[in-house]
């Protein structure tokens, strides 16, 4: 047996404690604010202790979960603020990098922006707008904004970029969930990609800040009506 066997399995077994409990706290299968017991985790998702505990530590550097001293871990609350504070990061972020990209957008960028388009406009314009496969619409529509800033020329603004659409997914989600009977999203995404086509810098702009506002109304609006204030 090859000596690096188990500790390529612990890493693979890391990494998928890390995507599947991941995944339960952006859908929100694990509540805000909820308990992560490593006694419950193993029974929840079949694994031992120590891909757990190393998951909720890589977990909470992405800051989704919360590290609560010897008492162990939970899941990160949100609050209105927080999105708030994200969505404007996003909105400054998103501006700058469209502003870098569509006028370098060369023929290979419209191919991969039109394909990405209709790759997520097939969830969309089905069945309640996508909501009941989030985790599915959640990667094409990653895939079509990361399409539209990808002729960006600035590596550290699409790194930053990524990390706060990453860390704006939860909020994302719970938007989708909250507004899916008053929001036409696939509308949104189709003055976006319309934009970006014409090579119109200033609308495609304007349409992502209210885009992105959008999802953070909701949210808040959510939030605030639960009672879910921060002090």
């Amino acid at each position: 047996m090859n000596q690096f066997e188990p500790e390529v399995q612990e890493k693979t077994l890391s990494e998928r404690a890390y995507r599947v409990i991941r995944e339960d706290i952006v859908s929100g299968k694990l509540a805000p604010s909820q308990k992560l017991k490593i006694d419950m985790l193993r029974q929840r998702y079949s694994l031992n202790a120590s891909p757990l505990r190393e998951a909720l530590s890589r977990l909470a550097g992405d800051n989704l979960v919360e590290v609560l001293g010897q008492r162990g871990f939970a899941v990160a609350p949100i609050y209105p603020r927080d999105a708030e504070e994200i969505g404007d990061l996003r909105k400054m972020l998103e501006a700058e990098a469209l502003a870098r990209s569509i006028p370098r957008g060369d023929s290979a960028w419209e191919e991969r922006l039109i394909t990405a388009y209709h790759r997520l406009s097939r969830y969309e314009v089905g069945h309640d707008q996508g909501i009941d496969e989030l985790a599915a619409w959640e990667l094409r529509n990653f895939e079509f904004h990361e399409a539209t800033v990808a002729a960006c020329d600035s590596l550290w603004l699409l790194r930053v970029r990524e990390q706060l659409f990453r860390q704006h997914e939860r909020y994302r989600r719970f938007s989708r969930i909250m507004s899916v009977a008053t929001r036409a999203i696939h509308d949104e995404h189709e003055a976006l990609f319309e934009a970006c086509i014409a090579r119109n810098v200033t609308l495609a702009q304007d349409v992502i800040a209210s885009h992105i506002q959008r999802t953070t109304d909701a949210v808040t609006s959510a939030l605030k009506e639960n009672g879910d204030r921060q002090d």
